[in-house]
């Protein structure tokens, strides 16, 4: 393994330590909107990707489809999201928010901006450019994959 595979596997190992620590801070508030880790999640999801495919969604929230599908009918059983077909493809169901699940993604947005803003204040001003320009770089990555 070269220097550099071994700084991507230990970086990648940080990273997602990061992110299964931080998740549980939000299952309070989580759990007072009446949701389910997947489906605050879910929320989130719609309310950024209006419009995402239901194999769209269950890659975003990190789950097989056939959860996915279960997760998506509980949010539109609770009338939260609407499931549209696509006018190109009738197979194809698309996500978006009803007026109810709207207002909840702005709770639960608001929620999500909450908890990442107390993690990130342990950066200084300088660490938080750093940052800011890191996820620029790998957010233009993703365009390219």
């Amino acid at each position: 393994m070269t220097d550099r595979e071994s700084l991507l596997d230990t970086t990648v190992a940080e990273f997602m330590r990061f992110l299964h620590r931080s998740s549980p801070n939000q299952v309070g508030a989580v759990a007072r909107l009446g949701l389910t880790l997947h489906q605050f999640r879910g929320i989130i999801i719609v309310y950024v990707e209006p419009g995402i495919t239901t194999s769209d969604f269950a890659d975003a929230i990190g789950v097989q489809p056939s959860v996915a599908t279960g997760v998506v009918q509980r949010l539109v059983a609770r009338d939260l999201v609407r499931r549209e077909l696509d006018a190109d493809d009738r197979r194809v169901r698309r996500l978006y928010l009803t007026d109810q699940g709207n207002e909840v993604a702005e709770e639960a947005a608001g929620i999500a901006r909450s908890a990442r803003r107390t993690q990130l204040s342990a950066l200084d001003d300088g660490q938080l450019e750093q940052l800011r320009e890191l996820l620029r770089v790998l957010d233009s990555g993703l365009d390219r994959a």
